[in-house]
């Protein structure tokens, strides 16, 4: 129980210790991009590819307003075959980068979640997105690693280990989707008193 008590107790100081400027600045940019039609792609390795998954989900379908505009939310860790074709045919460190090549367009929002901070092949997609014009962000570990270097907005997680980083990026993906529902629900409010008037 000593243990357990233990890893709470650090998640709980972690948590608290949370930039929330850096958070502050990623919701902006994720609230200019739905404002503005623009499509977040949200990506990670393993646990943060399970995380890239369950955040883009839950901005897609979680945030949904009745008279709003539905915010674009894409998770560029699902496509099993497309992801395998890649990494078969050139390597691993292109999956996202070349996926994003066919999508992605100025003032979209890439996201890429690595707890270590220098995933080639979140760089290299993160790196296409700026040549694209878009905003990228990162949700980073304790380090933040080469990713907190190139990106617009981050937030890192300063865990005491990968587990209660990972940890921290499912709690900032609900904190973040829960956010951009206010955004949509006050939205589809200004346009209903636009309508009314």
């Amino acid at each position: 129980m000593e243990k357990i008590n233990t890893y709470f107790g650090e998640l709980e100081h972690m948590m608290r210790s949370i930039s929330l400027a850096g958070l502050q600045r990623v919701l902006q940019l994720l609230e200019q991009a739905y404002y503005n039609n623009h499509r977040i792609f949200v990506m990670g390795n393993g646990g943060s590819a399970a995380t890239a998954s369950h955040l883009a989900l839950d901005l897609a379908k979680n945030t949904i307003v009745r008279g709003a505009p539905r915010l674009k939310a894409i998770s560029l860790t699902d496509h099993v075959p497309l992801i395998t074709a890649w990494s078969n045919d050139t390597a691993y460190e292109h999956i996202f980068a070349e996926q994003l090549a066919s999508l992605i367009e100025p003032h979209d929002v890439a996201i890429g979640i690595s707890a270590s901070g220098n995933s080639l092949n979140v760089i290299n997609a993160l790196l296409l997105a700026q040549r694209s014009q878009a905003y990228t962000i990162g949700l980073l570990g304790a380090q933040g690693g080469r990713i907190k270097d190139l990106v617009d907005a981050y937030v890192l997680a300063p865990g005491q280990n990968i587990e209660q980083e990972e940890d921290a990026h499912m709690i900032l993906a609900h904190v973040i989707t829960r956010h951009m529902r206010e955004v949509v629900r006050s939205y589809a409010q200004s346009l209903e008193a636009a309508g009314a008037n």
